[in-house]
């Protein structure tokens, strides 16, 4: 008789509606990702590197809102096919009616029949156009410098500290520093 054993990793995972929290980082995220990210590979057919990684969940060793972020870079963000909405639906992501320029927003929730827990988020994004390396760079910036991946951990604490729950004014909050770091890469990219 073989003993087959599995390593079981709990993770803090989903954000009800209009709640901002942040957590200690989990190190059931980046696995959750690789699971994540393979489903969205075998019923998209989208190479796996045009489903990346980001927001905090994906900066090492800083707290982050509960949920995993991913880029997925489509040939043409005006032109998303209604099949690629239609295949990432069965793996229960839904579009949300997010209004972004050059982007379009789908999540996934909490299995529990109310669709107010978000577990996954999916920015769909031109592959290789501007917003997808600003995502991209934000997340390997802050990777490979501790000091500005704990400025940015500090940054949202502080929003914390103001006890204004609306996740809009958080995004705004935090919208210079993240201007700044995508900025600084351009200029050391010219």
């Amino acid at each position: 008789m073989k003993l087959i054993v599995r390593e079981v990793i709990a993770i803090i995972l989903g954000l009800v509606r209009d709640e901002i929290k942040l957590v200690e980082p989990q190190i059931g995220w980046e696995p959750e990702f690789k699971k994540t990210q393979q489903a969205i590979h075998e019923v998209t057919g989208l190479d796996f590197n045009r489903i990346e990684h980001i927001g905090s969940t994906s900066i090492k060793g800083i707290k982050a809102k509960p949920m995993i972020d991913f880029a997925l870079g489509v040939d043409d963000i005006h032109h998303v096919t209604v099949e690629l909405l239609k295949s990432l639906k069965t793996i229960q992501f839904y579009r949300l009616k997010v209004v972004l320029e050059n982007e379009v927003v789908l999540a996934k929730f909490l299995d529990n029949g109310k669709m107010d827990t978000k577990t996954h988020i999916i920015h769909l994004v031109e592959h290789e156009g501007q917003k997808w390396k600003d995502l991209l760079s934000f997340r390997d910036q802050l990777n490979s410098s501790e000091a500005l991946a704990k400025e940015y951990e500090a940054l949202k604490l502080s929003y914390l500290l103001t006890g204004n729950g609306d996740m809009n004014d958080y995004t705004r909050y935090k919208e210079n520093f993240v201007k700044r770091v995508v900025d600084r890469a351009k200029t050391t990219d010219s």
